[in-house]
């Protein structure tokens, strides 16, 4: 088999998904609880509205997730591979006269019998808190730093099994897919206000941020080609129209000049409403009997004109392609203007701009929590992603049933997850006073399974307290604060 053939049509999805063996859907444990505040804007600004706490400042908080159905760990749990790390080897490489070593921890793929995806987000905040302006007013600041990549319905023909041994001389259809890729920045001011002049409360939310872009990538085939393996290292396209762009500022062959640097800058925003019906008699804090919230989360775009290029390949002849028109390269940009010219005769045909969009990962979200019985609370989620760009970064689609337990000190979530409508699986989450600890998918620790992906999250915060002992009847206990005193003081009205 040619070194072209496996190198060209697969080595976007090799390079994304070769890595599923090192490690945020929505991070349910640290977003839906009351107490959540500043980390529950994330899934809804309105839901600061509704937080018990005058005051709250976000330490840090970060948050992994990966979920891919292209490539996995055999009969191994995360932190088995990640202690072993040496010992994964793919089957592909093992044979009778080169047996795997004992203990090996095997990467396989699946068959693509159904569309393959893969995603990969991460979010680091800085600094955030939000404080409350009289008593339905929340002002707040929020900061973080994100990374995403993404890749949906690509086709089974993709399949790593099924691109590696593609027959000779037989020409093949190769449907439309793609990727995209994305690193930025982001700093934005937080408001929400709530009117509780009505047997319901309402709330409004709204967070504005601007962004500030480090790194962008998209490549995509816009309509299907023919692709044929040919006899040798020759293979040939048969029309085709590809799109691709990425930003220049780190692409060299001199590592001690990679850095991350401002390449674009854009604009983003989070909006939501909530509806909420309080509780009759509260656990110590201001309560609610349920609350509905919907939200439009990540609506945004990230314009990258600094260092950057966007290109596009098309043909409708049949182009055949060597070895030779690839020559090994240490500079990326050669590689760029080696595929230019092998598909248009030209080094500089491709290049269409100096400059290109990428939207955020938009998505619209439904919540609801309901009180089952005192500390004891039930919530729902649905998270369905809406691309605003053709070429935006994708969220997974979510639905989620959150059972918890919660107290002002202590609280315990135990999230049951639908990913992108198909992987169901369990999670964890706990609060400790001001620490968050969490997953969304508890099995990729313990389970030897199928290891295809992992959800991790941890946050810090402080918020405002005051802890006192005063003594009663049956003994000293601690008075819950400033803000739960001017809760007393509010008038609770009878709803039934």
């Amino acid at each position: 088999m040619s070194q072209f053939h496996l190198r060209l049509p697969a080595v976007a999805i090799a390079m994304l998904l070769t890595h599923a063996s090192l490690l945020s859907q929505e991070q349910l444990g640290m977003r839906l609880e009351r107490y959540a505040g500043i980390y529950s804007a994330t899934i809804n600004p309105a839901n600061t509205a509704f937080n018990p706490n005058n005051w709250e400042v976000s330490i840090f908080s970060a948050d992994l997730f990966l979920e891919n159905s292209y490539a996995y760990l055999q009969n191994t749990s995360l932190q088995n591979a990640l202690r072993n790390s040496d010992k994964v080897i793919s089957v592909i490489d093992t044979t009778a006269e080169n047996p795997p070593a004992r203990g090996a921890i095997f990467q396989d793929y699946f068959d693509g019998k159904r569309k393959m995806h893969a995603v990969v987000q991460a979010r680091i905040t800085g600094p955030s808190f939000s404080f409350r302006l009289g008593e339905d007013h929340v002002l707040g600041l929020v900061t973080a730093f994100r990374t995403g990549v993404s890749s949906y319905k690509i086709p089974r023909i993709l399949a790593y099994r099924t691109i590696s041994d593609l027959p000779v001389n037989r020409a093949v259809n190769i449907p439309p897919a793609g990727v995209q890729a994305l690193a930025w920045a982001e700093i934005g001011l937080h408001y929400s206000h709530r009117n509780t002049d009505a047997d319901v409360y309402t709330a409004f939310g709204v967070t504005p941020r601007l962004l500030l872009g480090y790194e962008g990538m998209y490549s995509r085939a816009q309509s299907a080609f023919d692709y044929t393996q040919r006899l040798g290292d020759t293979v040939s396209f048969g029309s085709a129209r590809w799109d691709y762009a990425l930003t220049t500022g780190n692409l060299t062959d001199k590592t001690d000049s990679i850095h991350a640097r401002v390449q674009g800058k854009g604009f983003g925003l989070d909006i939501g409403f909530v509806w909420a019906a309080p509780a009759e008699e509260a656990d110590g804090d201001e309560d609610y009997r349920w609350r509905l919230g919907v939200s439009l989360i990540d609506a945004g775009f990230i314009r990258f004109g600094k260092n950057a290029e966007r290109h596009h390949i098309e043909f409708d002849t049949v182009v055949s392609v060597t070895n030779a028109d690839f020559p090994p390269r240490n500079n990326p940009h050669d590689i760029i203007g080696d595929a230019s010219q092998a598909f248009l005769n030209d080094p500089a045909a491709s290049l269409q701009a100096r400059a290109f969009s990428m939207g955020l990962p938009t998505a619209l979200s439904v919540q609801f929590d309901a009180k089952a019985a005192p500390h004891l609370y039930v919530g729902g989620l649905i998270v369905q992603r809406v691309p605003l760009l053709r070429y935006s970064l994708q969220r997974p689609s979510t639905v989620a049933v959150v059972p918890r337990f919660e107290h002002r000190w202590l609280s315990l979530s135990l999230p049951l997850v639908l990913d992108d409508w198909r992987s169901f699986r369990m999670g964890l989450a706990a609060r400790l006073g001001f620490l968050y600890l969490g997953t969304d998918h508890l099995g990729s620790f313990f389970k030897k399974e199928k290891l295809t992906g992992v959800d991790f999250y941890i946050g810090l915060k402080i918020n405002a307290f005051s802890v006192s002992l005063k003594k009663g009847s049956s003994g000293y206990r601690t008075s819950g604060g400033e803000f739960n005193e001017r809760q007393k003081r509010r008038k609770i009205k009878c709803y039934f």
